[in-house]
């Protein structure tokens, strides 16, 4: 409850979401998106919503394969990415870098190449007021409907969603 000089809470998750409230009144909302990001919660709670996390990244050797297919991959999010442009970037066989990749990552290339083409959609659903349909079809979707599945999927929420508690 914000009464002008006066602000309340109740409970600590209640706490947090003052915190972030008082960033956002001081700072503007890009900080306060950064803080409820460091603090794994949503800047708005709504619930049913995934934490929004901002993936770490690890280094990786120069000589590396995957990686550098993986670099390649982030150049080139707008564009249609089968495993087999993946393959022919690191030099290898299908199969081996399909077997090579999930032993690094964890995931499959294209389970990776979505999560990246999600993960790219973020800042411009926070900055920008561009539809939804121009913003999926810039990172590489298909079509407005894989784009809503797959950030729906991912996220927990939808693209629209995610702008409105997010956006400036």
């Amino acid at each position: 409850m914000d009464d002008g000089d006066v602000l309340t809470s109740a409970g600590s998750a209640a706490g947090l979401d003052l915190l972030v409230h008082l960033v956002r009144r001081d700072h503007g909302p890009n900080v306060a998106n950064t803080v409820a990001r460091r603090l794994v919660i949503p800047p708005h709670r709504e619930g049913g919503q995934a934490q929004f996390i901002q993936a770490a990244v690890t280094p990786v050797e120069e000589d590396d394969a995957v990686a550098t297919a993986m670099a390649w991959a982030l150049d080139h999010l707008a564009d249609p990415i089968a495993v087999a442009d993946l393959a022919g970037v690191a030099h290898m066989s299908e199969r081996t870098f399909i077997r090579r990749f999930k032993r690094q990552t964890g995931t499959s290339p294209l389970r990776w190449v979505i999560s990246q083409r999600v993960a790219a959609s973020l800042p411009m659903l926070e900055s920008t007021a561009a539809p939804v349909e121009e913003i999926g079809a810039a990172v590489g979707f298909e079509s407005p409907v894989t784009f809503r599945h797959h950030f729906t999927r991912a996220m927990r929420t939808s693209p629209s969603a995610y702008r409105k508690a997010f956006s400036a």
